[in-house]
């Protein structure tokens, strides 16, 4: 069996109870001990000043791969992320047994013909496409699919939520190149919330923030919420860390959630009604999910 531990979007930075999330998260990886851990992205700052953070959930002993999230990108250039994390690029494989685990980098924007990783704000330019998967990224992905493993995609942003900004822009191209492959989950950050859609029988999972629901724009547009709700800044803080454990057997795949609650402030605080936001669910929870294995295709 192989066990891993996905979480996403700590946020270390943003939030004011970021140790104690921190300690939560690394009790968890203690007590599970799965064969390693997937962080999806908007981990901690990826800077000297952070070391001793990456340094504290690396000392459990259980291996971290990280997948660059926006947030990391937000000061930070690529060569300095990569460098800090000891990565030689920033979307590769990890193979154990009959599988094939594939990170990605969406951190990409595409402007007249040409991609770039961005950095800061340097996407917001008139027609440029982001955030994408490069199309380095896509004729490498390509080539790993070429084989007769089972693959399971991660990446920061979705491969399918249509709302705009959220999912991955030139999605669809990414999902052609799973036609006939074997592909069958793909798992991604960002959107903190949860959500899973199958597509063409491939299943898209969304992990939820380990940290809060992002409310920022709901609250900012309106003068009522900002009046008593501004001191929040847009973070809909959870109880707990949210994270998910992930059983692979030769039968089955069994994703392992949790049910939290929020802190104090809801979503129905807010009058974000129907337990949706940005296309998904704004409910603080992880759900369970159980994918049924066929191996005729191998």
């Amino acid at each position: 069996m192989i066990r891993f531990m996905v979480f996403s979007d700590l946020h270390y930075d943003e939030i004011v109870d970021g140790d104690k999330r921190l300690n939560e998260l690394i009790n968890a990886i203690k007590i599970e001990r799965p064969d390693f851990c997937i962080s999806l992205g908007d981990f901690c700052e990826p800077h000297k000043s952070r070391n001793e953070i990456y340094k504290k959930i690396e000392s459990t002993g259980v291996r971290i791969y990280y997948v660059i999230g926006n947030h990391e990108v937000e000061k930070y250039q690529l060569d300095t992320i990569l460098s800090f994390l000891s990565m030689e690029r920033d979307f590769y494989t990890i193979e154990c047994e009959d599988w094939k685990f594939i990170i990605l980098n969406s951190c990409y924007f595409r402007y007249a013909g040409k991609d770039y990783a961005y950095c800061g704000k340097n996407y917001k330019k008139e027609g440029a496409r982001y955030p994408i998967i490069s199309q380095e990224q896509l004729e490498w992905l390509q080539s790993e699919l070429e084989d007769n493993k089972r693959h399971i995609i991660f990446s920061h942003h979705s491969l399918v939520n249509e709302f705009k900004d959220r999912g991955v822009n030139n999605k669809e191209v990414v999902r052609k190149l799973f036609n006939n492959k074997n592909v069958i989950l793909c798992m991604n950050g960002h959107d903190h919330g949860d959500k899973i859609s199958v597509l063409n029988d491939i299943a898209y999972y969304t992990v939820n923030s380990a940290s809060y629901m992002w409310a920022g724009g709901y609250i900012a547009r309106s003068e009522k919420l900002m009046g008593k709700y501004g001191y929040l800044h847009g973070i809909v803080p959870y109880k707990q860390v949210l994270y998910a454990l992930v059983e692979i057997d030769k039968s089955e795949i069994k994703v392992n959630g949790m049910l939290g609650s929020y802190e104090a402030i809801t979503p129905d605080d807010l009058g974000i009604c129907n337990c949706c936001w940005n296309g998904v669910s704004t409910e603080p929870k992880v759900s369970s999910y159980r994918i049924y294995l066929s191996w005729e295709k191998v």
